[in-house]
């Protein structure tokens, strides 16, 4: 018996190595800062750009029900939150509270840090009883920033609900 081996043509798999960790390391980084990575192959090379259109595609109604209702409760106690800390202050220069980033609690003044940490314990605790996580209650908040299509599903709910 006579076996033949076709000789494949040599590929380098040092570039095509690397050029695929390149890739997948963008689209990990891409990904974890909440943008959808898409490669295009034109006629005229390759061009890579990102949005965040996957969010608001895969919000689902009860998501945004829940959403709108976490948004209507934790209103009246970031207002308060906000004028307790306008009145220690003297300001209306209020300081953003970031309630996701603990570190920008601790750099908030001694004489304010408790009650924006009072805020956030219930903001996360209003979240947390409308059946959602903070990561996909923070999901929604910034692809709502960026799809007015979402934005008026959410504003249509909570004049619903209100």
């Amino acid at each position: 018996m006579i076996t033949v081996l076709r000789v494949m043509p040599s590929l380098s798999v040092k570039p095509f190595l690397a050029r695929s960790l390149i890739i997948g390391a963008i689209s990990t980084a891409s990904i974890l800062f909440g943008l959808v990575p898409n490669l295009q192959h034109p006629t005229s090379g390759f061009t890579l750009d990102f949005n965040t259109a996957a969010y608001a595609q895969s919000i689902s109604d009860e998501e945004v029900i829940s959403y709108a209702r976490s948004v209507l409760a934790i209103e009246p106690f970031r207002q308060a939150a906000y004028e307790q800390i306008k009145q220690i202050t003297g300001s209306s220069n209020v300081p953003q509270i970031a309630c996701h980033r603990p570190s920008s609690l601790n750099e908030l003044p001694s004489n304010i840090r408790q009650i924006a940490i009072d805020y956030c314990n219930q903001a996360i605790s209003i979240v947390e009883s409308n059946s959602l996580t903070i990561s996909r209650f923070n999901e929604i908040t910034v692809a709502h920033q960026s799809d007015s299509t979402l934005s008026e599903r959410i504003q249509q709910i909570i004049l619903q609900l209100q």
